[in-house]
């Protein structure tokens, strides 16, 4: 079972790599079509294209799912009124 701050954790890295994904497609903001076509027009252009919208759909997926459960757990929590339970404990790392 995760914790609240393991989830955090998860959702932070998911959080990052979608960013990093899209900036990839938000270059193409910038481009005025002709740049486009010249740059996606071909099999491996599109297939790079094509990859790019695959990893940022399938890291918002991720995202939401992470959110779902942080969302569960946190409710959970609040009607358990057990917060112990779903907590780390504090440890030092020297």
């Amino acid at each position: 079972m995760d914790t609240v701050g393991g989830l955090i954790d998860k959702l932070i890295t998911v959080d990052m790599k979608m960013w990093y994904a899209q900036e990839d497609l938000y270059k193409i903001k910038d481009m005025t079509f002709d740049e486009f076509f010249l740059e996606y027009r071909s099999r491996p252009g599109m297939k790079k294209l094509w990859e790019q919208f695959q990893k940022a759909i399938d890291l918002n997926l991720q995202r939401n799912v992470l959110i779902d459960e942080l969302d569960e757990m946190l409710v959970t929590m609040i009607k358990e009124d057990n917060l112990d339970k779903y907590a780390q404990k504090k440890h030092k790392t020297y």
